[in-house]
């Protein structure tokens, strides 16, 4: 079975699967076209240790190896099997992974595989992923970013229940793509914890991807960015913003990416697409009441 599926703008072909995508994935699926990464899966239980080093160690799921080919990613699972139970050798561009399944009926690309081969492919293209809930309003985007505790679920709630936007702007499409119809100004998230942001067209560009939070919300949607916004609980009884210099701004979004650090020039490249992107977009600390004025406040601030 084939099929393609596309995240943060990054085509997927999946050459060999004997299963089905499933939810979240479903919503990323497109139809088949020139991809940025082909994948060809075979099933097979056997396994070789790795003939290069060690290069990085997530503590827990997956591993990284020198490889002849370029690298190996080892997916671990101590619920699935006592060894990996898909390892994906990869070429040195990240455009062919050759994926040995271990164990049958598995998701081919199931977190953390995905997130991997985006992130890699991202520190090369002028893109990364940001710890964030992203919400598209009035056809631009916004983003809310933090750490864990900082406050991305409870945003994406209460963008969730907040009323459409008035104005011209509330007809335009949202996501790129297909009219959003009726309630095109209505709010979307398209994720309450992980997003992707590129380069393009001379601007920046925010995408939803399939590794949803606590909410479970997730979108193939994307949009310009509008708006960076830090989430910060510790200032109370108010809605506000500080704007934040290109320096700070930096700081703060490196403290909230997903940075490839067994790759020197890959991290020098995420931190010079953090910097164009601080001088690019307004980036402003947001302390907010967990009500809905918060919405409005936004709105409010974000036209100005």
């Amino acid at each position: 079975m084939d099929f393609s599926l596309r995240i943060g703008g990054l085509t997927f072909a999946v050459h060999g699967s004997e299963v089905a995508l499933e939810e979240p994935h479903t919503r990323f699926a497109v139809e088949p076209a020139p991809a940025d990464v082909d994948v060809f899966i075979t099933y097979d239980d056997s396994y070789t240790p790795p003939r290069g080093r060690l290069l990085f160690d997530s503590g827990a799921v997956w591993q990284l190896f020198e490889d002849p080919a370029g690298f190996r990613i080892e997916c671990n699972s101590a619920i699935v099997s006592d060894r990996p139970y898909k390892i994906a050798t990869v070429t040195r561009d990240f455009r062919r992974v050759d994926l040995q399944m271990r164990v049958n009926h598995l998701q081919p690309l199931q977190f953390p595989l995905d997130e991997v081969l985006v992130n890699a492919l991202l520190a090369r293209r002028r893109g990364v992923e940001l710890h964030a809930c992203g919400v598209i309003d009035r056809g631009t985007g916004l983003l809310f970013i933090g750490n864990s505790g900082d406050g991305k679920t409870t945003t994406a709630k209460l963008w969730s229940a907040a009323v459409p936007a008035a104005g011209p702007a509330a007809s335009r499409r949202r996501d790129g793509g297909e009219p959003a119809g009726e309630d095109a100004g209505a709010p979307l998230i398209v994720s309450d914890d992980r997003v992707v942001l590129r380069a393009e067209n001379g601007g920046w560009t925010m995408y939803g991807t399939p590794w949803h939070g606590e909410a479970e919300i997730c979108s193939p949607a994307h949009a310009p960015l509008r708006r960076i916004y830090v989430l910060d609980k510790t200032v109370r009884g108010n809605n506000g913003v500080t704007p934040l210099r290109p320096a700070e701004a930096v700081a703060r979004l490196f403290s909230c990416t997903f940075p490839p650090f067994h790759d020197p020039r890959g991290l020098e490249t995420v931190v010079d697409t953090l910097g164009a992107l601080a001088m690019d977009v307004p980036v402003a600390r947001l302390s907010f009441l967990n009500d809905p004025t918060a919405v409005d406040f936004v709105r409010q601030e974000a036209a100005a």
